[in-house]
């Protein structure tokens, strides 16, 4: 199975990252979406395995995302939408996340998401906005092989009472 890097047609970084997660017992892309859904992004329960990472890994949230879109994990778009949802998590600090994602090279995965975000999340545009100014200013290109905005929120459609509203998905606490 091609890694994250390989379908996005770059070179695959070597990430610390993610050999601090495997110092904690977390050993693939895996246990990381399983993770994320133990701290509230539960809408990805029924695409993780049952196996269970280990319960209170000392990682932040903000790790935990950048994880998620480490260029050394298998394609899994699952991942990245998990990495939207949690990425939105009340202590993650925009800035911080940007400069992970920088130090990891997966900036160009967290553009993509945080332009969705800016666009599609109405509570958390700011939040998005902030992580696009602090990353590298590349030019906006049609990422065939990530996952369209349209998987990073809910859209409930029209209910009787007429059009939902379309919203971001959060991590649930």
């Amino acid at each position: 199975m091609p890694s994250l890097a390989q379908s996005l047609l770059t070179t695959t970084p070597v990430s610390s990252l993610l050999r601090k997660a495997r110092r904690l017992g977390l050993h693939d892309v895996t246990d990381f979406i399983e993770l994320a859904v133990e701290r509230g992004c539960s809408h990805y329960r029924f695409s993780a395995t049952t196996s269970g990472p280990p319960r209170n890994v000392p990682l932040p949230n903000d790790e935990l995302t950048i994880l998620l879109l480490v260029g050394e994990n298998r394609y899994e778009p699952n991942a990245i939408r998990c990495a939207a949802q949690l990425a939105r998590s009340p202590d993650i600090d925009p800035t911080r996340l940007a400069r992970l994602a920088i130090r990891e090279k997966c900036e160009r995965v967290l553009a993509h998401i945080s332009r969705a975000g800016s666009a599609h999340d109405a509570e958390g545009s700011n939040f998005w906005k902030t992580v696009l100014r602090n990353l590298p200013h590349e030019t906006e290109r049609i990422e065939v092989n990530l996952p369209h905005w349209s998987r990073f929120v809910s859209m409930p459609g029209v209910q009787r009472n007429g059009p939902a509203p379309i919203t971001w998905l959060v991590p649930r606490q």
